[in-house]
């Protein structure tokens, strides 16, 4: 396969991952007076029907400890209270969970989807230089102000940086200079995004899409087939990687008591 048939396959993987993914994930953000933002990013987690506070708010711990939170339901035209009773664990796990009552999710969901648990993979083997995915909102992506909300969330596909990690945290590979646009990207989106800058992937869950895995064939892939492998928690510019911890442990701390 040639460097150019390889970023088409892999422009259209991240086109049908971002549709796949954009009713999970909102942009999660704490205002201060006279401040600017803090932003985050969350994903809803369906918990089942068998307990109590069935919907979760998933984000990195260092994302909630300043409240009050807001968040952002597809569909919705401006933030809303992010309440709830939750569960949080600093580092070296770094998530945190807000669990939100049926009625209360009934009445801010709109457009929003929760993503069941079974989707999320065991421990986190991806294939080597698989295609991983994340979709998120970056802070430089973002105006608050008194006309509303206004932010672009966006989906990346990027691959494991080989040899670094450990058995604890993975690296994604964010080299701003190397993006490439999807073909599918809005034009609107395409002039006002900018990749700059990736404060705010906080708590931004990572995919592995098994496209390599499945042998790269777009005809017979589909986003189904993709597994959440982790869950990002910081930017480190000196290594130009996205830090995420592996499946396992986020795995082991969300059902653990």
């Amino acid at each position: 396969m040639t460097e150019e048939q390889w970023n088409a396959l892999s422009g259209l993987v991240a086109d049908l991952m971002k549709v796949h993914t954009r009713p999970f994930v909102t942009p999660i953000v704490h205002e201060e007076l006279d401040k600017p933002p803090r932003i985050g990013t969350g994903t809803y987690l369906d918990f089942g029907e068998g307990r109590k506070r069935a919907v979760g708010v998933l984000t990195c711990e260092h994302v909630t400890r300043d409240q009050p939170l807001a968040h952002k339901p597809l569909g919705t035209q401006s933030l809303l209270p992010l309440t709830g009773v939750g569960k949080a664990a600093p580092d070296p796990i770094d998530a945190s969970v807000f669990f939100v009552d049926q009625a209360g999710w009934q009445t801010q969901a709109h457009e929003a989807e929760l993503l069941p648990l079974s989707r999320l993979a065991e421990a986190h083997k991806p294939a080597r230089d698989e295609l991983l995915f994340f979709r998120g909102v970056a802070g430089e992506n973002v105006y608050i102000g008194f006309g509303g909300f206004d932010g672009i969330l966006t989906g990346y596909c990027s691959q494991e940086k080989r040899d670094t990690g450990d058995d604890r945290i993975f690296e994604v590979f964010w080299e701003p200079d190397k993006t490439k646009i999807a073909s599918g990207t809005d034009p609107v989106v395409r002039d006002r995004v900018k990749f700059d800058n990736a404060e705010g992937f906080s708590g931004s869950l990572v995919w592995n899409t098994r496209f390599v895995e499945l042998g790269c064939d777009i005809t017979a892939w589909s986003p189904d087939d993709a597994v959440v492998t982790g869950l990002l928690r910081r930017w480190d510019p000196k290594t130009r990687t996205l830090l995420a911890l592996r499946a396992e442990h986020l795995v082991a701390w969300l059902l653990g008591s």
